[in-house]
């Protein structure tokens, strides 16, 4: 297998906003770099008929932006979702993401280059443009670190000031719409999330504002940013005859663990994943660790060379479907080992649950 990870623009300088420019530069980036990966990955050993598009959390609802961006041209073959896809987070409410932009334009004097009222929009619009670009980067990451995010649906959550906004070009607004109607590119899923995903999300909760979520909160938030967008996305992709593969993980390991009760947290399964528990934390891996290791390592190659077989024929893993124990568990009582449960172990509650990225258009900011 032949890894490669990519740099792409965030924050105010991938997302900017400005009405009239070109959006969501961040997603943009990450096509060039998966178009050079197509034009020069043989020359390091990989096969372009064989690419396999990963990333978690805000990384994921990149990858499924993909999908539905890309359709006929997806490039890859395979998507591995981890703890994030389209339906886990809410966007800004229209016009947000302008005005905390036109925000730092003021905050950095270059909202005095279109006082003329002789001056088109778009030529004010460009000496704006031409302004920000003069500014030193510092100074313009400054002003935007200045801009509270918008509030959401829960308190362990915010948007960002400056995020991937609807543009009905990379990312568009009815995405539960488009899925019922497969209207994304037919590329098998690995997709899932950690068992405490707040186990990370209390940390900036509490630090924003002292925020300690009840237990009710938190149930709720993994119900509707990670379980219930992760069967979701399954059921809309079998139904149009795209397998998909959902696991769940558990571990908890000495070396990994953030505060006594972080558990399973947002991110954690990426040591697995990567192996490097022990060179993060310096603290020795365990030898079930190790195995556990293996086991993930093995999948997310299973899956990468045959994203329709793979898992199935290589290693044993069930394809996704309600009703059946095709819900993969990892890492359970800390033991290298592979379950299978119903999906309604974890999703059972979901008829009930409106997804995060529902709350669509609902921060104000």
């Amino acid at each position: 297998m032949v890894v490669v990870t990519l740099n792409y623009r965030m924050n105010i300088f991938g997302f900017p906003g400005g009405a009239g420019e070109t959006q969501n530069l961040g997603l943009r980036d990450q096509r060039e770099a998966v178009e050079w990966v197509r034009t020069n990955i043989a020359q390091f050993g990989g096969d372009t008929s064989r690419i396999a598009l990963a990333g978690q959390s805000s990384g994921g609802v990149a990858i499924d932006y993909w999908a539905y961006a890309y359709r006929d041209d997806p490039i890859a073959s395979g998507l591995i979702l981890t703890s994030g896809n389209a339906f886990s987070f809410p966007l800004n409410a229209p016009g947000v993401t302008d005005r905390n932009w036109n925000t730092v334009v003021s905050a950095l004097g270059c909202n005095n280059n279109n006082n003329n009222t002789t001056t088109s929009d778009r030529a004010a619009a460009a000496a704006v443009m031409s302004c920000m670009r003069a500014q030193p980067w510092a100074a313009i990451k400054a002003a935007a670190a200045a801009i509270r995010p918008s509030a959401s649906t829960s308190v362990l959550r915010s948007v960002p000031a400056f995020y991937p906004q609807v543009d009905n070009e990379l990312v568009f607004p009815d995405y539960m719409e488009r899925t019922a109607a497969g209207l994304f590119a037919r590329m098998p899923i690995l997709g899932g999330n950690t068992h405490n995903e707040a186990g990370y999300y209390r940390i900036p909760a509490y630090g924003n504002g002292g925020v300690v979520p009840t237990d009710a909160q938190v149930d709720a938030f993994h119900l509707e940013s990670f379980t219930c967008p992760s069967a979701y996305q399954a059921a809309g992709r079998k139904v149009h005859g795209v397998p998909a593969w959902v696991y769940r993980y558990l571990g908890d390991w000495d070396n990994t663990r953030l505060y006594p009760t972080s558990g399973a947290y947002h991110g954690v399964d990426l040591h697995m994943v990567f192996g490097g528990s022990e060179e993060v934390s310096g603290l020795p891996a365990t030898a079930e660790q190790r195995e556990m290791t293996k086991v993930m390592q093995r999948a997310w190659y299973a899956f990468a060379d045959d994203p329709w077989d793979g898992l199935e024929k290589g290693l044993g893993w069930p394809r996704w479907e309600p009703g059946k124990p095709t819900l993969i568990e990892l890492g359970k009582d800390n033991k290298a080992k592979v379950n299978s449960v119903k999906p309604a172990v974890y999703d059972g509650l979901c008829s009930n649950v409106t997804m995060g990225a529902s709350g669509l258009f609902t921060a104000t900011g």
